[in-house]
């Protein structure tokens, strides 16, 4: 059965890829962040040219799946579209059959792969215990407002982001 192991920039940093003869998957979106940094630039045309590292850009419509259900959690101002574009490589496999591991140090990667029901693993960390949806909560009046919302309505006060958990309801209710 055909696996595969799916990064993103942060397993780069890790230097995950650097120290294995595994092969990785990864997108266009992940490469062009990476490529800002020179010191990145030939080892990953080293692992390119050995075929250790393969581009595979998931379909639009699996891209779009995943905008859609961060938008839903409220983790869209949060993730790039590198982000956003391995969790689709990451959701294109599992439809085609395909079994894969995204591999990720950013909790907000896991979160949405959480929720998702995306395997994924961490690397340095010890990864997210729990998924949930971003909110706003008062500290003073402990009111909980809409993640958009900065200022209670109630008392006046700066909200502050709080990671409210999700039950399994709420699981089965996201696409």
């Amino acid at each position: 059965m055909d696996f595969r192991s799916i990064i993103d920039s942060t397993a780069f940093y890790a230097g995950l890829p650097f120290h294995s003869l595994e092969c990785y998957y990864t997108t266009n979106l992940i490469l062009d962040e990476l490529n800002r940094i020179s010191f990145f630039r030939t080892r990953i045309e080293t692992l390119l040219n050995n075929n250790r590292l393969l581009i595979h850009n998931p379909l639009s419509i699996y891209y779009s799946k995943v905008e859609t259900n961060a938008k839903n959690i409220e983790t869209i101002k949060q993730l790039s579209s590198a982000d956003i574009s391995v969790i689709a490589l990451a959701l294109d496999f599992k439809v085609q059959g395909i079994d894969n591991c995204l591999i990720s140090d950013d909790y907000g990667v896991q979160n949405l792969a959480k929720i998702m029901n995306l395997k994924f693993n961490s690397l340095l960390y010890s990864g997210i215990k729990y998924s949930g949806i971003w909110v706003r909560i008062c500290p003073y009046c402990r009111t909980s407002f809409d993640y958009k919302i900065k200022i209670c309505s109630n008392c006046g006060s700066s909200l502050k982001k709080k990671l409210k958990r999700i039950s399994k309801d709420m699981l089965k209710n996201i696409d």
